[in-house]
């Protein structure tokens, strides 16, 4: 694609650098900060000028990021400094790297997005761009934080490279195959107007829209930071109180569906709690603890041993003598929970307060924030038991039922991983979380305790919420320090612009892959055009031509008669059919074989065909016999001659498969219209003449010598040259 650099070429290579330098500092007047802008189509123009002018583009990219830069600085604070000019060679440099590298890709894995391009192709093309537009956010935002005291906090950042890597991206995937489809010379007028009707109009009208989306948003956005945040912060504390309470759900309907299980199995409890497991984290293990007597201990164990656990011991003695057991009987996952198995909750007296607790409101209740032994990572965490209640007579649906305690539904819960999920964690963004319970902010639940210290001190911004959890009452705090709330002007726009950048991925891919299939059929159209045109000539010819000597068969020497004998009745003119059989071709056909036998065939005739005119017709009639029609009104003389060219070319023997083979040939001729009207009488009466010629062992014989019975010539009549 790379054009060479005639007249035509250096002003094309001219227009690309004012268009560089140009849209740079249009686009960048929309933006906040300069260099940082949520659509970039600098960045398209010179993938664009390396796709068409190759390395020799480079050095203008480099000197028009350098004058933007450098300008934009000068133009904003009325000096430039030399870390100014450093520090815009460094972006310069990202820049050229970026587009010489999303250049040599494309190459290398041969995409041309105008070339019909396939989905692969437009997906790579996409994929590539995107990768590497990260080059030039990661080497120019770093040079602008560097320069500008080198303290910004992660976030922000983070925030404006995302911005960066944005703005290049979309810049690349919407101006790139625009810019090419108008600048790429095309074979035709046609081609060119059909490539901006389908390719660059659309793209124009992409890159308007979402510009005018951008504008819109960034007045938006406007609004103070304290108002954003509380909007947030409420949205975020139902998020909390749902995400909360379907952790007691989960164990509430657990529990329900053992409830009506007249006896609670292995599998059955397996089947209820595995759903659970996979779809909540935090949930590190859940168990189905049974109450039983303490005069039943022998018998469940028994029991447990038969179908838990053949080592199945109960552990824990009862606090009270009359306190009954409740046995951890089944727990999933099994493994890192196997020694809990048989061990009696019943006998540590501040989960046994948290049990009767639960089962005096017949409500889930959770204990206090104890370390667990099964995370190897952050071991905050808690129980929660949810009664499991079971109607004493199933068959008594009345108003005065009543109902046993069956057991626990017990969850084992860490609470980094519940209050850390994805969706949690997206909610959060750049807030702070710190959880805690019973009144006390030194009562930890989740957080860091430094966030008071903050939040008392009156330092940032802070949205408080309570919560009452599992018969327990949880504090959540909400709050962002002084250094993120710079960044929440560009952390609110952050949302619509990765919108934007999936739905901009997905307009380019359906604006490209259309005109790709679009491409792809109208040549597919074109080439089954051509094949049909070869495959309506490949049949004519079957049709006409006989399959082993090539010469017109039948059919079409028939026609050829036809069309002469018209024209000769037209002009009052004549015309000469010659009927023609090879000698002894029988014998070599039967002796050697077909195959042989036609080799033959194919090298007669080609003898023949070599010594008639362009306007004789020859033809095999079928077998071994051939005829040939000579327009233009010959003569006697001349059909003697041309006998005689076709005797002489066979009297050379014929070689095939280091045989010789002598073979000779007997000719009838007729004369329209002398010996016959039409084609029948005409074919009819030059056959019975080489009949003739065959019965008297001649080489030529004519139907009217034969019909007036007067001696015919032979062959050896001397050729006349």
């Amino acid at each position: 694609m790379n054009v060479q650099l005639t007249l035509a070429g250096r002003l094309a290579y001219a227009v690309f650098f004012l268009l560089y330098v140009g849209l740079a500092f249009f686009f960048s007047s929309f933006s906040p900060q300069a260099q940082i802008v949520s659509l970039w189509p600098s960045a398209g123009v010179a993938l664009a000028g390396c796709l068409i002018f190759g390395q020799r583009f480079l050095p203008a990219i480099l000197l028009g990021s350098l004058l933007f830069n450098t300008g934009n600085y000068f133009f904003q604070q009325g000096e430039l400094a030399l870390s100014v000019i450093l520090t815009s060679g460094v972006i310069a440099l990202g820049s050229v790297i970026q587009a010489w590298a999303n250049y040599r890709i494309l190459r290398r894995w041969r995409i041309n997005i105008l070339d019909a391009p396939s989905y692969s192709h437009v997906v790579g093309f996409i994929g590539i761009a995107f990768l590497c537009c990260l080059i030039s956010a990661v080497v120019g935002n770093s040079a602008l934080s560097l320069a500008q005291s080198g303290d910004a906090s992660a976030k922000i950042y983070l925030n404006n490279m995302l911005i960066w890597w944005i703005g290049d991206f979309l810049g690349v995937i919407l101006v790139t195959p625009l810019l090419l489809g108008v600048f790429i010379r095309q074979a035709d007028k046609a081609t060119w107007l059909r490539l901006l009707k389908s390719l660059s109009i659309p793209l124009f009208v992409l890159i308007t829209t979402f510009q005018v989306a951008q504008q819109y948003i960034e007045d938006a956005v406007v609004a103070k930071t304290e108002q954003d945040f509380t909007l947030r912060s409420e949205a975020l504390e139902n998020t909390l109180k749902q995400h909360m309470s379907n952790y007691l759900d989960a164990l509430n309907h657990l529990g329900t569906t053992l409830a009506q299980m007249e006896e609670v199995n292995y599998q059955v409890f397996n089947d209820a709690s595995r759903p659970y497991l996979a779809n909540l984290p935090g949930i590190t293990a859940i168990s189905w603890d049974i109450l039983i007597g303490q005069d039943e201990v022998a018998e469940f164990e028994q029991h447990a041993r038969m179908e838990v656990d053949p080592a199945f011991k109960i552990k824990g003695h009862p606090l009270l003598p009359t306190d009954p057991l409740v046995v951890v009987e089944y727990i999933q996952p099994l493994k890192n929970n196997n020694p809990a198995l048989g061990y009696n909750v019943f006998s540590n007296e501040e989960r046994k307060q948290s049990m009767l607790l639960a089962k005096a409101t017949r409500k889930d209740t959770a204990t206090n924030i104890i370390e667990l032994v099964q995370s190897d990572k952050d071991k905050q965490g808690f129980l929660i038991f949810s009664p499991v209640f079971q109607q004493l007579d199933p068959q008594d649906n009345s108003v005065a039922a009543v109902e046993s305690l069956k057991g626990f539904v017990v969850g084992v819960f860490l609470v980094s991983e519940i209050l850390n999920t994805p969706q949690i964690a997206e909610r959060l963004g750049y807030i702070d979380l710190y959880v805690y319970e019973n009144d006390n902010p030194a009562d930890r639940v989740f957080g860091r305790k430094d966030i008071m210290d903050d939040i008392a001190a009156g330092v940032g911004l802070s949205h408080l919420f309570e919560m009452g959890f599992a018969n327990h009452r949880w504090v959540f705090n909400l709050h962002v320090g002084n250094k993120e709330v710079t960044a929440l002007q560009i952390g609110d726009s952050l949302n619509f612009l990765i919108a934007e950048v999936l739905f901009g991925a997905l307009a380019v891919f359906i604006v490209l892959s259309a005109f790709g299939y679009h491409e792809r059929l109208t040549r597919l159209v074109s080439l089954r055009t051509d094949e049909l045109k070869q495959a309506n000539a490949e049949l004519e010819h079957f049709a006409f031509y006989d399959a082993l000597t090539g010469l017109p068969n039948r059919r079409l020497f028939i026609d050829r008669v036809e069309h002469t004998l018209a024209l000769c009745q037209r002009n009052n003119s004549s015309a000469a059919l010659l009927y023609m059989d090879l000698n002894g071709f029988k014998v070599v056909n039967d002796s050697l074989g077909h195959d042989v036998g036609d080799q033959l065939l194919i090298e007669v005739s080609r003898r023949l065909s070599r010594v008639l005119r362009d306007s004789d017709t020859l033809a095999r009639m079928g077998g071994d016999e051939f005829t040939l029609l000579l327009p233009g009104s010959p003569g006697i003389d001349e059909v003697r001659v041309i006998a005689n060219k076709l005797t002489d070319c066979l009297s050379e023997p014929i070689t095939l498969s280091t045989m010789e083979l002598k073979i000779s040939i007997s000719i009838g001729a007729a004369f329209y219209p002398r010996d016959g009207v039409n084609r029948v009488e005409l074919i009819g009466a030059a056959d019975s003449a080489m009949y003739a010629a065959k019965k008297s062992s001649r080489s030529l014989s004519f139907y009217a010598d034969e019909l007036n019975n007067q001696p015919a010539l032979t062959g050896d009549t001397e050729a006349v040259e």
